[in-house]
């Protein structure tokens, strides 16, 4: 898995290349701690390239948009492909997590919860 990752002040667009799986699930959650202990509070993470995700991914989503809402920040998920989109409703992730279907819609979501 690669992970692009482009910050803006307390804000970063992270997005993962390649499977959300036990494997590869470690380097997700650490570049989104290390993001949290840089004070960047708002992650939009943009899953348009994850195209398979297993329960650990699902588990490491709903850990790391805990982790944040504890420390005031938000993770936002944006783009997923339908594959990923139909696990995360099928499992019940989908209402514990921010969801947003465009780039901008998420960034949307981001910007209200400062309201």
């Amino acid at each position: 898995m690669n992970i692009n990752v482009t910050v803006k002040g307390d804000t970063a667009e992270v997005t993962p290349i390649g499977d959300l799986t036990a494997s590869t699930v470690g380097l997700l959650s650490e570049q989104l701690t290390a993001l949290l202990e840089q004070n960047t509070s708002r992650i939009l993470l943009n899953l348009w390239d994850v195209h398979f995700i297993d329960s650990t991914g699902i588990n490491a989503l709903i850990g790391a948009h805990k982790q944040f809402l504890s420390q005031n920040g938000r993770i936002v998920i944006i783009s997923p492909v339908e594959a990923v989109n139909k696990v995360l409703k099928m499992t019940g992730a989908y209402q514990k997590l921010a969801m947003a279907f465009t780039r901008e819609e998420g960034i949307k979501r981001l910007l209200d919860a400062d309201n």
